[in-house]
């Protein structure tokens, strides 16, 4: 088996796992080929040989594996996401095991699932036009804000980074969101607005209920405006029923579509994987790419059962 890894070294408190994993993975006749993405090597560059492997490993936290994966899209060869990062939400929702070990035997297994990723367009202050694959959540308003606060100390107190950037912003800003969403129209006010491929967020959480890896949607969702403190029905909610189904998401006012085009007024600032997007106008576009990844997936999987179909 011919594998290439892409690792970020400086992707979170667990990038050195990775290491733990080869040595599980190494049989005789194989060849690995790591390479490092960061200044000295672009990750387009790293992947440019990506189909003449039997399989790729993605490794880093998830503005990483976003990036790495915007560039493998239709690559063809069975791709392994290897949580390295803060929060790691990707891989949660993949919902592989974490061990090492396992996440060797089913690279070498080899048993994949098609999914889909989004696709966001943005148009920063001098009116260029700029795009980039996003494989969990986007958005303009409150969450750019944690994330924005947070990129400081994420990589040195983890996950706490952003429960501590929200309970600094008690009053988080207000601003009117336009969504033109397949041919449909909506204005709604409100604190944030995010665009998702994904679903659970930290604590198996789903934001977006009815969300899929693999519909052929994207899921959008207004924040009405309130406080932090205003939030607490919505966060109770997520505690006593993570998965939406029977108290849903009070405060969340959510569409689905294949594209969609926001206006925010004023902007809010943006981010993507957790990644800040600076010097944004406010209006950002986002459309599903569908079924475009073979994600390799393990018993344990969420994706498992279609991909027995």
């Amino acid at each position: 088996m011919r594998c290439l890894i892409v690792h970020n070294l400086a992707s979170g408190p667990h990038s050195d796992e990775i290491f733990t994993f080869i040595h599980a993975l190494l049989a005789t006749g194989d060849e690995v080929v790591i390479r490092c993405i960061g200044e000295a090597l672009e990750t387009e560059e790293a992947v440019a040989d990506a189909r003449s492997f039997d399989r790729i490993v993605v490794s880093g936290g998830d503005g990483t594996v976003a990036n790495v994966l915007d560039h493998l899209r239709d690559c063809g060869v069975p791709i392994l996401v290897f949580p390295s990062g803060t929060a790691n939400l990707y891989f949660q929702n993949v919902g592989n095991a974490p061990d090492a070990a396992a996440l060797a035997q089913a690279c070498r297994a080899g048993i994949t699932a098609k999914v889909d990723m989004g696709e966001l367009f943005w148009v920063d202050e001098s009116g260029e036009t700029r795009r980039h694959g996003f494989i969990n959540i986007a958005g303009s308003g409150f969450d750019a804000t944690i994330m924005e606060k947070a990129a400081p100390t994420k990589n040195d107190i983890g996950e706490i980074a952003y429960v501590l950037s929200a309970l600094s912003t008690p009053e988080p800003q207000v601003a009117h969101f336009t969504i033109e969403h397949d041919g449909e129209v909506d204005e709604l006010d409100g604190i944030s607005c995010m665009v998702g491929n994904t679903a659970s967020i930290q604590n198996e959480i789903n934001l977006f209920p009815d969300c899929r890896m693999d519909d052929g949607l994207i899921d959008i969702a207004v924040v009405e405006p309130t406080t932090l403190v205003g939030l607490l029905p919505t966060v109770a909610a997520a505690v006593f029923d993570p998965a939406g189904r029977g108290l849903g998401r009070p405060q969340f006012k959510t569409f689905q579509a294949k594209t969609a085009k926001i206006t925010c007024t004023p902007s809010l600032g943006m981010q993507f994987d957790g990644e800040v997007i600076p010097n944004n106008s406010g209006v950002f576009g986002a459309r599903v790419l569908p079924k475009c990844l073979d994600i390799i997936v393990d018993e344990f999987s969420n994706l498992r059962a279609d991909s027995q179909e």
